[in-house]
């Protein structure tokens, strides 16, 4: 039986958390209290995975000479929101101690973003030693500037015309214009706000691209370092970022004329008229009557709203900050949400269009080399080229930050029906193959906030060696 059967199965009834030998369940028997340390945790290199629902909240501890040291990428949670936030972030409190050697923001959506605008009075009192930002965001560069002003009107405009709808389509679509804004308990700008001046100690802010060598903050110098893979360089983007490309056009237009109308869709061309005469009677029989051929006319017609919600989205996930981690001789890949065009540019080298020519000798090396893969877009099919899943090692373990929507009928994004769902089933079983069966989702993890999703436990009966859990986190620890 595929994952895709248990998954329409587990839609039904959700299956109860697996059980271990002694009875107890894998969650219980590895879990931990929130805030508590270990030996392992002291002294060796760790990622946790915090379950705040569709968003992305990480936290990789370092050991260095002057003890561990915490890097933190991303903070946020939108659509599929199960109200943990506010206890995650108090338990980065209680671990860090409100230090922090690394803050990372990869792109501008609120589930990247959000915690630091609705627990901004917790994070205003951290001190942070650097801070790095896709380029994307800089607000010294014009055109950064002028694609994020675009942007913004766009998902205003959105935002306004989809309130009404109420389709699931358009639900999602609202659900991404509003990403884009950061609508709920704090906007994106007052994350931004916060992340580059927030801080009790005001640090350093760095705006980085594919290439630039990444400054460490002292305390990580000789214990870590790091290669900025992605986005591709600004020069570069009509190459290598055709789908930012195209999306910066249509915002332009939208900028200057404003959306589109839904309701001014023309099937036939005026050059081309044609009677009823023309045609032989059976031609007309599928359509029996004016409100079947209404009906059949409007299924056609495409849904400019939802088009132009899902370009300001995939121009967003595209500017997503790409960083690969070596620390011990382990190699952690961070991907943020970035899609084809921010992948293209490190995996081939050159734009790629239609059939894959085959990933370059220098990206096979490096994705052989991962030890840790941040699942990309939270298991979305456009977010992790199947080249790269097929590039990875076996010893490679993967994390997917994610929310399926159950115990809801309604997923948070796309459908099992229509092969959009998120997270995509075929590319999680992908990625479970080739890691051996060491890909953990957060909603595998049952809380006080949320039950476990009945699809992710029937992908993983019980977590794989080395991988623990506390109340709202799963994590892994890399054994020396």
């Amino acid at each position: 039986m595929t994952m895709a059967t248990k998954a329409i199965k587990a839609i039904k009834a959700a299956a109860p958390p697996a059980k271990t030998t002694a009875g107890k369940t894998a969650a219980a028997k590895k879990k931990k209290p929130a805030g508590k340390t270990t030996a392992a945790d002291r002294g060796g290199l760790r990622v946790r995975m915090y379950r705040v629902g569709f968003g992305d909240f990480f936290l990789m501890t370092v050991p260095t000479r002057h003890g561990p040291r915490h890097v933190l990428i991303d903070c946020g949670v939108h659509a599929g929101n199960i109200k943990s936030m506010p206890a995650c972030v108090k338990d980065l409190v209680e671990v860090t101690g409100r230090k922090l050697a690394l803050v990372i923001v990869t792109h501008y959506h609120a589930d990247h973003l959000s915690g630091f605008a609705t627990q901004a009075g917790e994070f205003e009192q951290f001190e942070v030693e650097a801070v790095w930002i896709t380029n994307r965001l800089d607000p010294k560069n014009g055109g950064a500037v002028k694609i994020k002003t675009q942007i913004h009107a766009l998902a205003t405009h959105l935002r306004l015309q989809l309130a009404a709808r109420q389709d699931l389509d358009g639900a999602q679509a609202l659900a991404m214009a509003e990403n884009a804004l950061g609508v709920a308990g704090g906007s994106n700008d007052r994350a931004m706000a916060l992340v580059t001046s927030g801080f009790r100690n005001k640090p350093p802010v760095h705006y980085y691209e594919a290439g630039d060598t990444a400054e460490l903050p002292p305390s990580l110098r000789g214990a870590l370092t790091a290669q900025i893979l992605g986005p591709a360089p600004k020069d570069a983007a009509a190459d290598f970022t055709a789908s930012d490309n195209k999306a910066e056009q249509y915002l332009a237009a939208v900028e200057d004329q404003g959306l589109p109308s839904a309701e001014g869709f023309e099937p036939f061309d005026r050059r081309w008229p044609a009677t009823a005469a023309d045609y032989p009677p059976e031609a007309f029989r599928p359509w029996a009557s004016p409100a079947m051929m209404e009906k059949a006319l409007h299924a056609v017609q495409p849904d400019v709203l939802a088009a132009a919600a899902k370009a300001i989205d995939g121009a967003l996930n595209n500017q997503s900050l790409v960083v690969l981690f070596t620390c011990q001789r382990r190699k952690l890949l961070f991907v943020g949400d970035a899609q084809w065009g921010n992948w293209a540019y490190w995996l081939y080298g050159k734009p790629v269009k239609g059939a894959d020519p085959g990933i370059s000798a220098e990206a096979r090396k490096i994705l052989a080399s991962i030890d840790f893969y941040k699942v990309g877009h939270h298991g979305s099919t456009n977010a992790t080229p199947i080249p790269a899943v097929g590039a990875l090692s076996m010893r490679c373990v993967a994390m997917c930050s994610t929310e399926t929507g159950f115990p809801s009928a309604k997923r948070t994004y796309g459908s099992i029906e229509k092969q959009t769902e998120v997270p995509r089933i075929p590319l999680m079983e992908a990625l479970e193959k080739q890691t051996g069966k060491k890909l953990v989702r957060s909603d595998w993890l049952a809380t006080t906030f949320a039950k476990a999703s009945p699809e992710a436990r029937s992908q993983l009966d019980r977590l794989p060696p080395d991988f623990e859990t506390g109340d709202i986190f799963i994590e892994y620890v890399f054994r020396e």
